[in-house]
């Protein structure tokens, strides 16, 4: 996930948040109340996430708990895990607690600096699927809890697709040639993964570097219809805004921003599925408040701390709608029902620098 921090999403989510309480009774974890001489450090994406969960989501939980917390702004990414893996091997753990996106938490995992967790801690954990809901090591021990989704979607200009969409082929056809724009990074558009569940009947392709390769012959083919392969979001933004990209895939909750500022675009959530990915809470090793940390995760899971967060920081709920007290609307506005694409997520591990030379190789 880039860091989406515009003015206008910021403006955005305070005008959310203002309908938004937390609706969980403020005695409900209190048998759980810890004495703690340091308090729970949590880190989350800098700027807007962290602004977020430290205005909206720690007070709560302390109110609730007893349980102190110091936020924390974190890069994301590589650097957030080496940052992370550096001071904890120096004998330090400057986070108790870190949101992680699935491909750092690989790389944290990897690394030995996340803590297997206790899941008989965290009994709101029940409420999670059982696909991305728990990240786990390759011993299938559980190291990580989902607290939120985020979708890649496909976005229209009404202006210039009247008729809506209702697939990713859109993005091949002729007819839109030179009109698109797609994210640089394939791990971040995760346009090999919308290939292979448009194209080739899933990611079981994806499981062999041949099947690979056939998937990013059909990629190529998006030279005739990209005009940009954009890494910064406002680039793509501005070509809605302007019309020169009526087309393309996006975040969902930013697509929700930029109609919410008056650009008429359509959100699709495609028959061949919405990329989900998830954000996981993850322990640090060594970390001397294993139990607070564990509470903190288990508190958000709770039904009624999701429908804050989703009507605050514009993710999916990683609970099922009916726990929530969201309605209709602001459930369509975060997620979907629809069947999604969850990512082959070693191609940008396990085989990161392959797939990243063959996919500038077949879109160059």
């Amino acid at each position: 996930m880039t860091n989406k921090q515009t003015l206008n999403r910021r403006q955005f989510i305070k005008r959310s948040a203002a309908t938004g309480a937390l609706a969980a009774a403020p005695g409900l974890y209190a048998p759980f109340v810890h004495a703690q001489a340091e308090p729970l450090k949590i880190g989350s994406w800098g700027g807007f996430f962290e602004e977020v969960l430290a205005d909206k989501l720690y007070p709560e939980f302390t109110a609730a708990t007893g349980i102190e917390v110091q936020s924390i702004g974190t890069p994301n990414g590589d650097a957030q895990v080496v940052q992370l893996a550096q001071a904890i091997r120096a004998g330090n753990v400057p986070l108790d607690v870190s949101a992680l996106i699935p491909i750092p938490m690989v790389r944290a995992t990897n690394a030995g600096i996340i803590e297997e967790l206790d899941m008989s801690r965290i009994p709101n954990a029940k409420y999670l699927p059982d696909v991305q809901g728990i990240s786990k090591r390759s011993d299938g021990n559980p190291n990580g809890v989902a607290w939120f989704f985020y979708f890649n979607i496909l976005v229209t200009l009404q202006e210039d697709f009247p008729e809506t969409p209702t697939s990713w082929t859109e993005l091949w056809n002729p007819a839109n040639a030179g009109l698109a724009g797609v994210m640089a990074q394939p791990e971040i558009s995760n346009i090999i993964d919308i290939t292979a569940a448009t194209y080739f009947g899933g990611s079981d392709i994806l499981q062999t570097k041949e099947g690979v390769l056939e998937v990013l012959a059909k990629v190529a083919e998006l030279k005739d219809t990209v005009a940009l392969w954009y890494r910064d979001e406002a680039q793509f933004q501005n070509g809605l805004e302007t019309g020169e990209l009526p087309i393309g895939i996006y975040y969902n909750d930013v697509a929700t921003v930029a109609q919410a500022e008056g650009i008429e675009i359509d959100r699709i959530f495609p028959k061949e599925g919405a990329v989900k990915n998830p954000a996981y809470w993850g322990i640090s090793k060594g970390t001397a408040l294993r139990d607070q940390a564990h509470e903190f995760l288990n508190y958000t899971l709770d039904p009624s701390v999701q429908a804050l967060l989703a009507r605050n920081l514009g993710g999916g709920p990683v609970v099922p709608k009916d726990t929530t007290d969201l309605t209709d609307e602001e459930w369509d506005q975060v997620s979907t029902s629809k069947d999604t694409i969850a990512p082959a997520y070693h191609l940008y591990t396990d085989w990161g620098d392959w797939t990243a030379t063959e996919f500038s190789r077949a879109i160059s």
